[in-house]
């Protein structure tokens, strides 16, 4: 948190000392704090996330479908001989030659499930999600104030310094101004 608490910090006093050449509105600064910050974006995005979770999709109300295909094809040449073996007449058969022998097979399949019961674990699972969406937000909201309770506190603080700069810049001249009444009140006697 301390790092967070530095490197917003850092990122404001720059946005500052930009600005110093034309003077920073509040509006300004919490519009450049806030877009400007990825605490804030990480809170946003964790809220999405758990936006997305918090669905009857993810607690397992709905069955669950799976499908399988597959596919063969071989293309072989062969030569088969048939040593030993005699045709009708008597004479040794001739070796037979096999070319472009091709074999396709396809197969495919689908399975269905669904559970009928299980413990009212799914409500249970859907109602952790949507709980954990709420808490998403309000973490994300926790974020943006304290941003904000932090952006503010910078920004009124280097109010009060600049303030306090003119008053002793101010000081500075009316002391310079009763010096130099002083003197001639010396010269003049």
């Amino acid at each position: 948190m301390t790092k967070f608490r530095l490197t917003f910090f850092l990122l404001l006093s720059s946005v500052l000392v930009i600005a110093q050449e034309n003077l920073l509105s509040k509006e300004e600064a919490v519009a450049k704090a806030l877009e400007n910050n990825f605490g804030i974006e990480i809170a946003k995005n964790q809220v999405d996330i758990a936006e997305n979770n918090a669905s009857v999709l993810n607690s397992g109300y709905l069955p669950t479908l799976t499908g399988t295909a597959g596919a063969n094809y071989a293309s072989n040449n062969n030569i088969q001989e048939f040593p030993g073996r005699l045709d009708s007449i008597g004479n040794p058969l001739a070796d037979v030659n096999l070319k472009d022998l091709e074999s396709q097979r396809y197969n495919a399949g689908l399975n269905l499930n669904y559970t009928l019961f299980d413990g009212l674990g799914r409500f249970y699972t859907y109602k952790r999600l949507k709980e954990q969406y709420q808490l998403s937000e309000l973490q994300a909201r926790e974020t943006i104030e304290n941003t904000m309770l932090q952006m503010f506190s910078v920004y009124f603080e280097i109010a009060r310094l600049t303030e306090n700069r003119n008053v002793q810049s101010q000081a500075l001249e009316i002391s310079k101004q009763r010096i130099t009444r002083a003197e001639y009140a010396f010269e003049f006697g």
